[in-house]
Protein backbone atom coordinates (compact mmCIF):
# COMPACT_ATOMS: atom_id res chain seq x y z
CA UNK A 1 0.00 0.00 0.00
CA UNK A 2 1.35 3.49 -0.93
CA UNK A 3 0.36 5.13 2.40
CA UNK A 4 2.65 2.79 4.42
CA UNK A 5 5.70 3.70 2.31
CA UNK A 6 4.99 7.43 2.67
CA UNK A 7 5.01 7.20 6.49
CA UNK A 8 8.63 5.92 6.39
CA UNK A 9 9.68 9.24 4.83
CA UNK A 10 8.10 11.32 7.62
CA UNK A 11 9.54 9.89 10.85
CA UNK A 12 12.98 8.79 12.01
CA UNK A 13 13.89 5.35 13.32
CA UNK A 14 15.46 5.13 16.78
CA UNK A 15 19.27 4.77 16.57
CA UNK A 16 19.22 1.72 18.88
CA UNK A 17 19.36 -1.22 16.47
CA UNK A 18 17.27 -3.53 18.64
CA UNK A 19 14.55 -0.87 18.97
CA UNK A 20 14.38 0.74 15.49
CA UNK A 21 11.05 2.34 16.47
CA UNK A 22 9.64 4.81 13.94
CA UNK A 23 9.25 8.10 15.85
CA UNK A 24 7.67 11.23 14.40
CA UNK A 25 9.19 13.52 17.08
CA UNK A 26 12.59 11.95 17.84
CA UNK A 27 14.86 13.19 20.62
CA UNK A 28 18.33 14.35 19.59
CA UNK A 29 21.09 13.59 22.09
CA UNK A 30 23.21 16.69 22.84
CA UNK A 31 26.28 14.48 23.35
CA UNK A 32 26.39 12.09 20.38
CA UNK A 33 23.80 13.85 18.14
CA UNK A 34 21.94 10.55 17.64
CA UNK A 35 18.16 10.47 17.18
CA UNK A 36 16.26 8.32 19.67
CA UNK A 37 12.72 7.38 20.68
CA UNK A 38 11.23 8.42 24.03
CA UNK A 39 12.43 5.23 25.74
CA UNK A 40 16.10 5.69 24.70
CA UNK A 41 16.42 9.50 24.91
CA UNK A 42 18.45 9.50 28.15
CA UNK A 43 22.23 9.12 27.92
CA UNK A 44 22.15 6.11 30.27
CA UNK A 45 19.53 4.35 28.14
CA UNK A 46 21.45 4.56 24.85
CA UNK A 47 24.92 4.37 26.49
CA UNK A 48 26.06 7.72 25.04
CA UNK A 49 29.77 7.65 24.12
CA UNK A 50 30.09 11.46 24.54
CA UNK A 51 27.80 12.57 27.38
CA UNK A 52 27.49 16.30 28.06
CA UNK A 53 28.40 17.92 31.36
CA UNK A 54 25.37 17.91 33.62
CA UNK A 55 23.89 21.05 35.15
CA UNK A 56 25.82 21.80 38.32
CA UNK A 57 29.19 21.03 36.78
CA UNK A 58 31.72 23.83 36.63
CA UNK A 59 34.45 24.96 34.28
CA UNK A 60 38.14 25.68 34.74
CA UNK A 61 40.44 27.76 32.55
CA UNK A 62 43.85 26.41 31.57
CA UNK A 63 46.63 28.86 32.48
CA UNK A 64 48.80 27.84 29.52
CA UNK A 65 46.38 27.94 26.58
CA UNK A 66 43.36 29.72 28.14
CA UNK A 67 41.00 26.92 27.04
CA UNK A 68 37.79 26.61 29.05
CA UNK A 69 37.41 23.01 30.23
CA UNK A 70 34.18 21.49 31.59
CA UNK A 71 34.48 19.83 35.02
CA UNK A 72 31.84 17.13 35.59
CA UNK A 73 30.01 17.03 38.94
CA UNK A 74 32.10 14.32 40.64
CA UNK A 75 35.55 15.42 39.39
CA UNK A 76 38.18 17.78 40.72
CA UNK A 77 39.36 20.80 38.73
CA UNK A 78 43.05 19.93 39.22
CA UNK A 79 42.48 16.43 37.79
CA UNK A 80 40.81 17.83 34.67
CA UNK A 81 43.64 20.36 34.24
CA UNK A 82 46.36 17.74 34.62
CA UNK A 83 44.66 15.42 32.07
CA UNK A 84 44.30 18.34 29.65
CA UNK A 85 47.95 19.38 30.05
CA UNK A 86 49.20 15.78 29.71
CA UNK A 87 47.36 15.45 26.39
CA UNK A 88 49.01 18.69 25.28
CA UNK A 89 47.53 22.16 25.34
CA UNK A 90 46.74 23.68 21.95
CA UNK A 91 48.84 26.73 21.15
CA UNK A 92 47.36 29.97 22.34
CA UNK A 93 45.82 31.80 19.41
CA UNK A 94 46.75 35.42 19.03
CA UNK A 95 44.47 37.98 17.48
CA UNK A 96 45.92 40.95 15.65
CA UNK A 97 45.25 44.09 17.63
CA UNK A 98 44.92 47.51 16.02
CA UNK A 99 45.20 50.58 18.24
CA UNK A 100 42.75 53.44 17.84
CA UNK A 101 44.44 56.73 16.95
CA UNK A 102 41.95 58.65 19.11
CA UNK A 103 41.72 56.57 22.31
CA UNK A 104 43.73 53.71 23.89
CA UNK A 105 41.24 51.02 22.80
CA UNK A 106 42.42 48.04 20.71
CA UNK A 107 40.31 46.39 17.97
CA UNK A 108 40.78 43.05 16.24
CA UNK A 109 39.86 44.56 12.88
CA UNK A 110 41.52 47.48 11.16
CA UNK A 111 39.21 50.43 10.50
CA UNK A 112 40.96 53.10 8.45
CA UNK A 113 39.40 56.51 7.86
CA UNK A 114 39.41 57.21 4.11
CA UNK A 115 39.91 60.91 4.80
CA UNK A 116 42.80 61.10 7.29
CA UNK A 117 44.12 57.52 6.78
CA UNK A 118 44.36 56.82 10.55
CA UNK A 119 43.16 53.63 12.30
CA UNK A 120 40.18 53.87 14.70
CA UNK A 121 38.02 51.75 17.00
CA UNK A 122 34.32 51.10 16.34
CA UNK A 123 33.32 54.08 18.51
CA UNK A 124 35.54 56.58 16.64
CA UNK A 125 35.29 55.21 13.09
CA UNK A 126 33.21 58.09 11.71
CA UNK A 127 34.84 61.40 10.81
CA UNK A 128 32.65 63.40 13.20
CA UNK A 129 33.64 61.09 16.11
CA UNK A 130 37.41 61.48 15.78
CA UNK A 131 37.59 65.15 14.78
CA UNK A 132 38.93 64.23 11.38
CA UNK A 133 41.50 66.48 9.82
CA UNK A 134 42.22 65.39 6.26
CA UNK A 135 45.81 64.82 5.33
CA UNK A 136 47.11 67.64 3.22
CA UNK A 137 49.09 66.36 0.29
CA UNK A 138 52.12 68.51 -0.44
CA UNK A 139 51.97 70.45 -3.68
CA UNK A 140 53.27 68.61 -6.70
CA UNK A 141 56.20 71.01 -7.00
CA UNK A 142 57.56 69.88 -3.58
CA UNK A 143 57.55 66.18 -4.46
CA UNK A 144 59.28 66.47 -7.84
CA UNK A 145 63.05 66.74 -8.06
CA UNK A 146 64.50 70.00 -9.50
CA UNK A 147 65.71 68.17 -12.61
CA UNK A 148 62.20 66.92 -13.41
CA UNK A 149 60.72 70.35 -12.66
CA UNK A 150 63.07 71.83 -15.23
CA UNK A 151 62.02 69.26 -17.83
CA UNK A 152 58.34 69.89 -17.14
CA UNK A 153 58.72 73.63 -17.53
CA UNK A 154 60.51 73.10 -20.86
CA UNK A 155 57.68 70.88 -22.06
CA UNK A 156 55.07 73.43 -21.03
CA UNK A 157 56.90 76.21 -22.85
CA UNK A 158 57.59 74.25 -26.03
CA UNK A 159 55.43 74.45 -29.14
CA UNK A 160 53.13 71.53 -29.91
CA UNK A 161 54.37 69.12 -32.52
CA UNK A 162 52.00 68.45 -35.43
CA UNK A 163 51.75 64.92 -36.69
CA UNK A 164 51.91 64.08 -40.41
CA UNK A 165 48.94 61.80 -40.44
Amino acid sequence: MQVDRDLDKVGVHCAIKDCNLLDFLPFICQGCQGQFCFEHKDEKEHKCPTPIVKVGGTTVTCDKCESILPVPVNCLEKDILSIHQRKGCPKKTTVNQHKCSFCPKMESIKIVCPNCKNNFCIKHRFERDHKCKPRVNPPLQQTISPHLQNLLSQLRNSKPVKSNS
